[in-house]
């Protein structure tokens, strides 16, 4: 998204500012955060999100998605408080807590920090042996564990961008996950031990979170997570190449994969059980949730 001279469609000025093609939009740099303030307002209407007045607790990474619509939010009025959870990377997760706190600091917002070591004082690399499953699997995990019991009574905002939900869908239909596939959706509504779980980013593309925070001089972490997937980066990949070579085709996608996975899906809606986890009580599908098995094999891990 490179700048340029235009006319403004908003105010009208020939002056420095964008061309969002997949909108056939131009924008001057002043515009655009009342624009993407805007985008965000509708999407939270559109699929009736939460109220001005609601609870609200951001999953606050240090990423320019995260970053964004916890500033957007904030901008707005929402009633909103930012949780970030450090997960121990050397260096890195030092880094990455100094900045969402200066952040936080800087726009008022309540945060509070958890260290994931405070909860299991294991490293993420021997998890992952353990567990046999990828690091960055075991890490999302884990996160969403510490976020659902810190979100208690609250409904969690995450991050997630266009360009993430349609990548996931493209990956899961590649594999046929039918199990990920029929829990796509903007809004993970509340049960019984689960918080309501909603992603108003999900209509607006990577490009413009990363444009709203330049202009709103927001510093974000840039540096990659050395445990991050490589087949995520690949269909992340296909998903900008896609949008520059025909500009509104993910997003027509994402919206179209929402109208129809209700036809394809929607014997599963009221079928699947959750049960109270009996150690921890944590709703889950087994006896046990995963985080207590996880902490079952890390017992017998550590006797032979």
């Amino acid at each position: 998204m490179e700048n340029r001279r235009i006319r403004c469609k908003i105010c009208n000025s020939l002056k420095e500012g964008i061309i969002l093609n997949h909108y056939n939009l131009k924008l001057c740099l002043e515009c655009f955060p009342s624009f993407f303030r805007k985008r965000v307002v509708d999407t939270i209407e559109k699929f009736k999100m939460f109220e001005k007045s609601t609870p609200i607790l951001v999953a606050l990474s240090g990423g320019k998605d995260s970053m964004s619509i916890t500033k957007a939010l904030k901008d707005l009025g929402y009633n909103i408080k930012a949780l970030h959870i450090n997960i121990g990377i050397d260096g890195l997760s030092e880094k990455t807590e100094e900045l969402v706190s200066a952040f936080c600091e800087k726009e008022g917002i309540l945060l509070k920090i958890l260290k994931l070591k405070d909860f299991i004082d294991i490293p993420l690399v021997k998890l992952s042996k353990v567990t046999k499953k990828p690091v960055c699997a075991v890490c999302g995990m884990l996160r969403r564990y510490l976020m659902n019991k810190e979100g208690e009574n609250q409904t969690i905002v995450t991050g997630h961008t266009l360009n993430d939900e349609v990548s996931f869908i493209l990956k899961n239909m590649l594999f046929w996950n039918d199990d990920l596939l029929s829990r796509i959706s903007p809004v993970l509504k509340e049960k019984e031990g689960l918080n309501r779980k909603v992603k108003p980013l999900c209509l607006i593309t990577e490009d413009e979170t990363r444009l709203f925070c330049k202009i709103s001089g927001i510093e974000v972490i840039e540096e990659r997570c050395p445990y991050k997937s490589e087949v995520y980066d690949v269909f992340k990949g296909i998903v900008e190449e896609l949008n520059n070579n025909f500009p509104g085709s993910i997003i027509g996608f994402y919206k179209g994969y929402l109208k129809r996975s209700k036809n394809f899906y929607r014997e599963n809606d009221d079928q699947v059980v959750l049960n109270s986890c009996k150690k921890c009580g944590y709703l889950t599908l087994a006896d046990l949730c995963s985080i207590c098995r996880l902490k079952e094999k890390l017992l017998e891990y550590k006797h032979g």
